[in-house]
């Protein structure tokens, strides 16, 4: 029995130290120093003492040695690349209130994606805090610019037929729902706005013609426009729960690319995350909601919106969870303590 016990020691303690020895490690797309080190049974803070590594950094094709060498200190690898002529410099950003990753990417002409790769301890889009200190790309060239926006076929020119200054809690999605007319429309007729979600309180657009006669606030308007966004979201009722889904996609969703989907459905642009959806249309009361409104919520209690639903009514809402997926749940549950906003985008 001793030497069974002896002999499993000792191939134990080959296998351990085999592995804790391993060769240098090249790293693949996706990995991050703590996926490598919790792979390899070493300490994220080894690899960086024995490859020289000043931060988090890493990039595909870029290797790694696993194990000290016999001087404390680790070599250069002979095969390591460097960096492409292209690759930026990076440098620091400290999160302030009203932040995004996707707002803060824009801001730095960079991509999401990039921003994502730079910052691999950031595993939620959503999850980020006042204060905290991110990299971002220095000098990083820009994502590719959509298209400009097609002039109006010669035949048949959109015309402007007035004008509309811009208020304050405005978007050009609500402008153009109030006036009747599609956001590509209005585009058409500013072409100096490059950029929908670019457009400053004082500032006065264009507004094309064929514009409908209902009066602004007419009950019945908004309330068309409501049932429609609430009979547009049951059509998806079932589908699972995916963070990060993209909004081309119907039969998974997270909670902020559902209510981008549903709206665009209608007629009215949202942006990507809650946070940013939390920005548009007019801010009421949590007390006044009425269908097709949507409600922010911090569940995290970190005075961060992390989830949104649209309100079917004063009791129900519509939404995408994590747990449920796509379906109605009760809004004087579980929701109503950590709803922290509400806005009116119809």
């Amino acid at each position: 029995m001793k030497k069974k016990v002896i002999a499993g020691a000792l191939v134990t303690s080959f296998m351990f130290s085999g592995h804790a020895y391993a060769a240098d490690y090249t790293v693949k797309s996706g990995d991050s120093l703590w996926k490598i080190a919790t792979n390899n049974q070493v300490t994220v803070s080894n690899i960086k003492t024995w490859n020289n590594l000043k931060s988090d950094l890493i990039f595909p094709g870029q290797t790694l040695s696993l194990k000290a060498n016999g001087t404390g200190t680790t070599q250069p690898a002979p095969t390591q690349p460097a960096p492409a002529p292209s690759q930026p410099t990076t440098s620091t950003y400290t999160i302030k209130s009203g932040d995004s990753l996707s707002l803060i990417a824009r801001n730095h002409q960079t991509t999401l994606a990039n921003l994502m790769k730079l910052n691999p301890s950031i595993t939620d889009v959503n999850r980020i805090f006042i204060g905290q200190t991110i990299l971002v790309a220095a000098g990083a060239p820009s994502a590719p610019s959509q298209p400009s926006q097609p002039a109006p076929s010669p035949s048949k020119p959109t015309q402007a037929s007035g004008t509309y200054t811009i208020k304050s809690g405005d978007n050009l999605s609500s402008v153009a729902s109030r006036h009747g007319v599609t956001l590509s429309a209005l585009l058409a007729v500013n072409p100096a706005i490059k950029d929908a979600n670019r457009i400053s309180i004082g500032q006065v657009i264009n507004i094309p013609g064929n514009t409908q006669s209902t009066p602004v606030g007419d009950n019945a308007s908004w309330q068309e426009k409501a049932d429609a966004i609430i009979k547009t979201g049951e059509k998806y009722l079932g589908a699972k729960y995916l963070y990060g889904a993209s909004t081309n996609r119907t039969d998974a969703f997270d909670c902020s690319s559902y209510t981008v989907k549903v709206f665009a459905e209608n007629g009215i642009s949202l942006p990507r995350t809650s946070a940013q959806q939390g920005n548009v249309g007019k801010e009421i009361p949590l007390s006044e909601i009425r269908k097709g409104d949507l409600v922010f919520f911090d569940t995290e209690g970190d005075g961060v919106i992390n989830h949104v639903s649209i309100v079917m009514d004063s009791n129900t809402l519509l939404h995408a969870a994590t747990n449920t997926g796509v379906a109605f749940a009760s809004y004087n549950t579980y929701w109503k303590p950590r709803a922290v906003k509400a806005v009116r985008v119809l």
